[in-house]
């Protein structure tokens, strides 16, 4: 994940996107923005850390000389950025997969199926 795509929100504006339509209860809802603001201040320290290993490649692979070693370590850092990110997505899907019922799951699932929307959200 490059770090444009992690601005604004990411998983907690996806996140709540992706879960309308499933008539979740106020309970549920409660859960699910808990999840969502618990996860937030260590998303934010992710994308300050994918920010700077993106600008430290960005500074290694145009420096006057190259340097393999500066770019391989600054390259190592973006994907270790990126690997965390997608950890902390899969957890928080976890958490909020876990607060569904199972009948929500599945409608879940059939639109993740049908693949991603185009067009004006409502």
């Amino acid at each position: 994940m490059q770090v444009h795509q992690m601005r604004g929100g990411g998983m907690e504006r996806g996140g709540m996107r992706m879960l309308r339509g499933l008539d979740l209860s106020e309970a549920q809802r409660d859960q699910i923005f808990k999840t969502f603001h618990d996860q937030a201040p260590a998303m934010r320290e992710r994308m300050k850390a994918a920010r700077a290993a993106h600008e430290e490649l960005r500074k290694a692979t145009t420096a006057p000389s190259f340097d393999g070693a500066r770019v391989r370590q600054a390259a190592d850092a973006v994907g270790k950025a990126q690997a965390d990110a997608a950890y902390a997505r899969a957890e928080t899907m976890s958490r909020v997969l876990a607060v569904l019922t199972p009948e929500q799951r599945a409608k879940l699932e059939q639109r993740r199926a049908q693949g991603p929307r185009r067009g004006p959200r409502s």
